[in-house]
């Protein structure tokens, strides 16, 4: 066994007015004194809350006088950690999800810090939005007041917490100094063609003749503020190209296996879409007003091929190169792309580009030799059409009206005297390269998606089945160069675009002469103007004449500031990298190690956070961009206490009393109320305020019962009464600590431990202590490091602290007693960090080193686990600790069904029967490695 030598600091007065007057006891006599008050003050309900918040006191003014701020990898000599939590949106106060995302990210922070990371851990604020616009309406107060108010009290709860963050770092998103940043991101985006305005729909209120967020529409489709119904139209709206890199952003996700959760990289996927056709060119001929003929060509994507012999048509999206092209030249046709903002969702409308057509590339002809070629006959007409979506695919695509509706009704609104062409028949496939010349399918007499086979109108081609028709298809073009094995991804490019006021302003100056035209770099950040809100009449920036009335950056002439402003997921989508400066660009602290926040975020947040890390990797060739978030940590939601009459009714607290028994009943009717944990809300009177929490039970004891009640994954059920355990827990912590506190005393007043004389008893308990230590040390790591398991963390620091609790000193030596709680509060530390460093120094004396800033300790220099020949399984039911299962075979977990063995043993105990009887098990999770079963149950 070896002991960890230690060199202990100047006398504690704490522990000094401790001792008892009189003659010097003998060191035993002390012992004994101490640990017999140690165990006769713990009761089941803790006592003293007054010291709990007098050193919840002291420590959060310590933390506040001695702030923990990132230092630059060119001056630190330890590796650098960026340890994140999402910023959240300044609502006015914390609520318990707030709370707990926080926990975990300090836990994480502080342990990190112990393990000798130089840790960047920093806050700030996703202040633009739509609630504070709201607010200011309903209220009549400044939008910037009202946020700014909300930072302080939102602030001042995060560091009551005890979290301690870089604040140094702290960043508003808006305030001028961050938003000239989202400005330069727009404009760097602008300049790469990645920025665009097209027309886009969005949801109208005819009422109050402005644009709706999804939040303010009802399910029922109904306008939050005025009651209307909501209608949809198209406007002209500045959006990112993001499908530029839906490819790079779906198959970079192989990258995040194993670091993010399975489910979110699924989300991902499912988002982004993806599915395979192929390109084809078809050739166009321009008749010019002089009479020549220009040629080229226009790329469409399909799924389809088989139908390749069914195009009556191709259509445009109104943001296709060529229309915006021909716009400059065409009236007209100007005047109609104008229009399309106006026109009703789901029109028919199109522009008829009666001077361009397009040929089939599959017509073919023979020669006099027998040669079979292509056959350019343009006689398909182009259209420019709503309905075709821009940044989709290729923007274009070719009408088949005999097989898809969409194409059928356009189709029969333009050309309606013309008939409709059917290749695909129902009829049983011949799967051969000759089929039958003549050959008379079952032709349908409306438009049908399903596949059968090739009809007569294929002409040679009749009766391959669509699946080989595609393939010859297929072949025949790509030896002419005309088609392509291409992909088409489901997401859509990023609409940034909102008719709102409180964002950041879209850095573009509109010109009759020039166009769109950014600002110019030194004139940034384009401040957002005062303005009377008053929720009506579309974008408020309007109101600001004097701002919006300016000069063209381009040719000095009259010109007007674009009067939208931007979504604010663009602030979120590169805030990390702002924290992540330093002044030496080689140490930008990219990408975030740890990034925790809620699994709500799981598809448009981290989407457009990866689509901006991803152009900068690409514009500057840095690999740190390639992907943000090097690991995600995603906590589950937590849930209230709700209480329903038999109609379903939420009950507010005072129309509630108790039996006496403690069941809920409904104070008019005495009937039994119906409990059940729902998503905390004021309309459900379960909400609690985390404030108070931390007032009555204190941070260390909260902040433990938050990890403790269930995986950082699962959804919390938020019980407050079971906070209690908590706070006997760290009564023990406490305790043993003063113990530890006289041995330490007796040794600085001396210079060595008590007359101690060892024997074989004693060095079989302090080997069997130091065993305790080691695996409470593996296992706490493994859980720190997890993140996800930081409630088994918890389980096993009680256990090793009620170990300790039973242990004298005397039975295993005084030294390796007072390194086994040394070694205790530094795995308290990171969760309870006040209590456990006042216990330091209740042992140390206020002049040493603090606990925060001591080594994380190794398992190893505590001798090797002792190899056991039976194993003591822990017991959990949703997460929580509840009993052990002693003496059960080493190789448990080895055989053929484990989950139902270890749910067979449970039950065959009296407090496993109590516990699982008439409950539905979810899932049997077992942690080998740990000796641990979580049984998830209802």
């Amino acid at each position: 066994m070896r002991l960890q030598t230690r060199c202990f600091c100047g006398p504690s007065p704490r522990i000094t007015r401790a001792l008892p007057r009189g003659p010097p006891p003998t060191l035993l006599a002390l012992l004994a004194h101490h640990h017999r008050k140690a165990h006769t003050s713990t009761s089941k309900q803790p006592k003293d809350d007054g010291s709990i918040a007098q050193i919840d006191t002291k420590w959060l003014a310590r933390w506040e006088s001695n702030p923990r701020t990132f230092q630059s990898p060119a001056v630190s000599n330890k590796p650098p950690c960026y340890v994140l939590s999402m910023f959240p949106y300044p609502s006015g106060s914390l609520h318990m999800g707030h709370l707990r995302v926080y926990t975990i990210s300090d836990v994480v922070a502080r342990y990190k810090h112990m393990k000798g990371f130089n840790v960047l851990h920093p806050m700030g604020w996703d202040s633009f939005g739509l609630p504070a616009e709201n607010a200011a309406i309903e209220r009549g107060v400044d939008p910037a007041e009202w946020t700014d108010q909300n930072i302080e009290t939102m602030k001042a709860q995060l560091k009551r917490m005890g979290a301690r963050f870089d604040w140094s770092r702290e960043l508003r998103t808006s305030s001028p100094e961050f938003y000239e940043g989202t400005q330069r991101l727009f404009l760097t985006l602008f300049k790469e063609g990645l920025a665009y305005r097209a027309p886009a729909l969005v949801n109208w209120d005819p009422v109050d003749q402005t644009v709706l967020a999804n939040e303010q529409v009802s399910p029922e489709g109904i306008s939050w503020r005025s009651g209307a119904k909501v209608e949809q139209k198209y406007l002209q709206q500045w959006s990112f190209r993001l499908t530029k890199f839906a490819s790079f952003l779906r198959h970079n996700l192989e990258l995040l296996k194993g670091h993010w959760p399975e489910k979110v990289i699924n989300q991902q996927h499912h988002w982004i879409g993806e599915s395979s056709g192929q390109r084809v060119t078809f050739p166009v001929r321009i008749a010019q007003p002089d009479g020549s003929l220009q040629h080229e060509s226009i790329k469409v994507y399909t799924t389809r091929l088989d139908t390749l012999l069914g195009v009556q048509y191709l259509a445009l999206s109104v943001t296709h190169p060529l229309v915006e092209r021909l716009c400059e030249t065409n009236a007209e046709l100007k005047a109609f792309v104008k229009s399309v903002p106006s026109l009703p969702v789901g029109t028919k409308a199109g522009f008829w580009l009666e001077n361009i057509t397009a040929a089939n590339p599959m017509i073919r002809e023979t020669d006099e030799n027998g040669t079979e070629r292509p056959l350019r006959r343009f006689d398909l007409p182009i259209f420019v059409a709503p309905y075709v979506l821009g940044g989709l695919g290729t923007s274009a695509i070719m009408g088949v009206p005999a097989h898809d509706l969409r194409d059928y009704d356009f189709w029969k609104e333009h050309r309606p005297d013309e008939p409709i062409k059917f290749v695909i028949a129902k009829e049983d496939a011949v799967d051969t390269l000759n089929p039958p010349r003549t050959y008379s399918g079952k032709i349908p007499k409306t438009p049908h998606h399903q596949q059968g086979v090739l009809n007569e109108n294929n002409g040679k081609y009749a009766g391959l089945s669509c699946f080989m028709g595609s393939k010859v298809f297929y072949e025949t073009l790509k030896e002419e160069g005309m088609c392509l094995p291409t992909k088409r991804f489901k997401v859509r490019d990023w609409l940034i675009s909102r008719q709102r006021y409180w964002g950041t302003p879209i850095p573009i100056v509109h010109c009759d002469s020039c166009g769109a035209v950014p600002v110019k770099d030194e004139d940034l950040p384009v401040i957002l103007p005062k303005v009377k809100l008053t929720g009506k009449g579309g974008s408020p920036l309007k109101q600001a004449e004097e701002w919006v009335k300016t000069t063209c950056p381009s040719c000095g002439g009259p010109a007007e500031r674009d009067t939208d402003t931007m979504d604010t997921f663009v602030d979120s989508s590169w805030y990390f990298m702002k924290f992540g400066q330093d002044p030496d660009p080689q140490f930008s602290q990219m990408p975030v190690d740890i990034y925790i926040g809620g699994v709500e975020h799981a598809i448009l947040h981290l989407l457009y956070a990866r689509f901006i890390s991803k152009f900068f990797a690409k514009a500057t060739g840095d690999q740190r961009f390639l992907e943000p978030f090097a690991r995600l940590i995603t906590q589950g939601m937590v849930h209230g206490k709700t209480f329903k009459d038999d109609l379903g009714r939420f009950l507010k607290p005072e129309e509630i009393d108790f039996t006496p028994e403690g069941r809920p009943i409904v104070s008019d009717t005495g009937s039994f109320c119906n409990v059940t944990y729902e998503k905390m809300s004021k309309s459900k009177y379960n909400g609690v305020d985390p404030t108070k929490c931390l007032e009555q039970y204190g941070l260390d004891a909260t902040r433990a019962h938050i990890l403790f009640q269930a995986p950082v994954g699962d959804v919390l059920d938020w019980d407050e009464k079971k906070i209690v355990g908590m706070q006997r827990w760290l009564a023990k912590v406490q305790n043993i600590a003063r113990i530890a506190a006289v041995e330490v005393e007796f040794f600085r007043t001396t210079g060595s431990f008590s007359k101690f004389s060892p024997s074989q008893e004693t060095d079989r308990a302090a080997s069997k202590l130091m065993n305790e230590l080691a695996i409470a040390i593996k296992g706490v790591t493994t859980s720190m490091e997890d993140v996800y398991s930081l409630n088994t963390a918890v389980s096993d620091l009680t256990i090793l602290t009620n170990y300790l609790h039973a242990t004298r000193p005397e039975e295993v030596g005084p030294q390796a007693y007072v390194q086994s709680v040394e070694t205790l509060l530094k795995l308290v530390s990171p969760i309870c960090p006040a209590i456990s460093g006042e216990c330091w120094e209740i042992i140390h004396g206020a002049r040493s080193i603090p606990l925060e800033e001591q080594q994380w300790p190794d398992e190893t220099q505590f001798g090797r686990i002792e190899a056991k020949s039976t194993a003591d399984i822990n017991i959990q039911i949703n997460g929580k600790y509840k009993f052990t299962l002693h003496d059960q075979p080493i190789d448990w977990a080895g055989g053929l069904d484990p989950q139902a063995w270890a749910v067979e043993k449970v039950f065959e105990t009296k407090e496993g029967y109590r516990l699982l009887n008439g409950r539905n098990i979810r899932k049997v999770i077992i942690v080998k490695a740990r000796d641990l079963v979580n049984i998830l149950a209802n």
